[in-house]
């Protein structure tokens, strides 16, 4: 099953794109994009907000699911060839009728990014109680 960060790369290549160029468009460091490719991590929100507004091609439904197509259709690409402005959000970007699958996804990514948080949260406890006990050994 591919990820956002794989599908990152396939369009980077489907597109004859170097990450680097991506990373720079969207503001991101050297190696943002390409360790997280390299490494199979995730990526920072931020950075797949930033590569939706500066790559409006790519079906952001596709991004998040990987169902559809990579890139939108020319009639409606013809809308995210108009400027925006730095307040608007790319929300113009896609048909209304792809809105709720768009939410619906964010809401999978929300959800398992969450799930993420928990059980490191869990591991991290469970690290402590170790170290703890461990001390408590040290000291009798």
């Amino acid at each position: 099953m591919s990820t956002i960060i794989d599908r990152i790369g396939e369009f980077a290549s489907t597109c004859h794109l170097s990450i680097r160029k991506i990373e720079q468009k969207i503001g991101a460091s050297n190696g943002t994009i390409s360790k997280a490719i390299g490494k199979d991590k995730d990526i920072q929100t931020r950075w797949l907000e930033m590569f939706v507004i500066h790559f409006p091609e790519v079906n952001p439904v596709w991004l998040m699911t990987g169902k559809g197509d990579m890139i939108l259709a020319k009639a409606e690409n013809q809308e995210s060839n108009i400027l925006l402005k730095e307040s608007e959000p790319p929300y113009g970007l896609i048909e209304k009728s792809q809105h709720q699958e768009v939410v619906n996804s964010l809401k999978l990514v929300i959800a398992t990014l969450e799930n993420q948080l928990n059980e490191k949260e869990r591991i991290i406890s469970l690290k402590d109680r170790i170290i703890h006990e461990l001390e408590k050994k040290q000291n009798n």
